[in-house]
């Protein structure tokens, strides 16, 4: 049931994106409605399913607009199939919209990647207004071309199932535990009853495995070389990058236990996916200074090592 959720999901963004036009991109408000009406699902069910396509590689989120708690706006995202054919496709669609966007804005006539460099800088006053929307969804698509070309040995339909596969097992827990919240709601609806339990969002990753429940067991300075041993360095700075813990990472560093160039580059790699990912996770844009200094200290070693 959970798999058939994840591909009727996922074949429905397909589908929209297909339709290249002004709302090829489905956004989070309406698209999470439309499924849970479609598929008799919760919307937390729906985010989970959502997560797991993006950990996958099946699909890249974007950020469409901020949440805004004083103009009581909530986050909206949008939607889009990791796959090179579309991402063009709905690149060339948006960079002709933006254009004629533009045109009625200024009344001027330039290409899109004209606009986007001239446009970049005034993109946060522009962002509510359908200009800023189409710029926006414009540079992301030119980003996720980037990264398709640049990592495409993570994005082969080889490596996403076998991804896929791995989050669901890893989430099937998540699903049983929202099933039974549902249950309970079902027979206590209303607060203060007894068997109420408040609903919270839960969205597991890779992180969240047995496997690394044991690892962050064992997460200590004292402990590091013995880690390294079992989890090997690859999976060391994985596990702590996605649970923000760029400080720990840098005392790592800056003991000594890790120093080979090859791994530092291997870290510096990481890095940059990380930094593609603030637009889209809330989370990273508090530990922007961290992430900095991150770099600079690995930058710093990759220069002076000679191993």
């Amino acid at each position: 049931m959970i798999h058939d959720n994840v591909e009727k999901i996922f074949r429905r963004i397909v589908a929209k994106n297909s339709l290249l036009d002004i709302n090829a991109i489905p956004h989070s408000d309406s698209f999470h409605n439309e499924m849970e009406l479609l598929l008799g699902i919760s919307k937390a069910e729906i985010e989970v399913i959502i997560s797991i396509l993006k950990e996958s590689h099946k699909i890249f989120v974007m950020e469409i607009l901020k949440e805004d708690k004083l103009k009581k706006t909530d986050r909206v995202l949008g939607y889009i199939d990791a796959d090179h054919f579309t991402v063009q496709k709905l690149k060339g669609v948006f960079h002709k919209f933006l254009e004629k966007e533009y045109e009625n804005y200024s009344g001027k006539k330039k290409t899109a990647h004209q606009i986007i460099q001239e446009m970049i800088p005034k993109i946060r006053y522009i962002n509510n207004v359908p200009l800023g929307g189409l710029l926006n969804k414009a540079i992301m698509l030119d980003e996720y071309e980037r990264l398709l070309d640049r990592e495409y040995k993570e994005y082969t339909e080889e490596w996403k199932e076998e991804n896929l596969n791995i989050q669901i097992k890893i989430n099937s827990a998540v699903f049983k535990g929202l099933n039974k919240n549902k249950d309970l709601e079902k027979k206590n609806p209303e607060p203060g009853k007894k068997g109420f339990e408040k609903k919270e969002k839960i969205v597991r990753r890779a992180v969240d495995s047995p496997a690394i429940g044991e690892f962050n067991r064992q997460n200590s300075l004292a402990s590091i070389n013995k880690q390294l041993q079992i989890y090997g360095v690859d999976f060391f700075f994985r596990v702590n990058l996605r649970n923000y813990k760029f400080d720990y990472i840098k005392a790592v560093l800056e003991k000594g236990v890790i120093e080979r160039k090859q791994d530092l580059l291997i870290l510096k790699e990481m890095l940059s996916k990380v930094k593609n990912n603030i637009s889209i996770d809330r989370e990273l844009e508090q530990y922007l200074s961290e992430i900095a200094v991150l770099e600079r200290l690995v930058n710093r070693m990759i220069s002076f090592s000679k191993k």
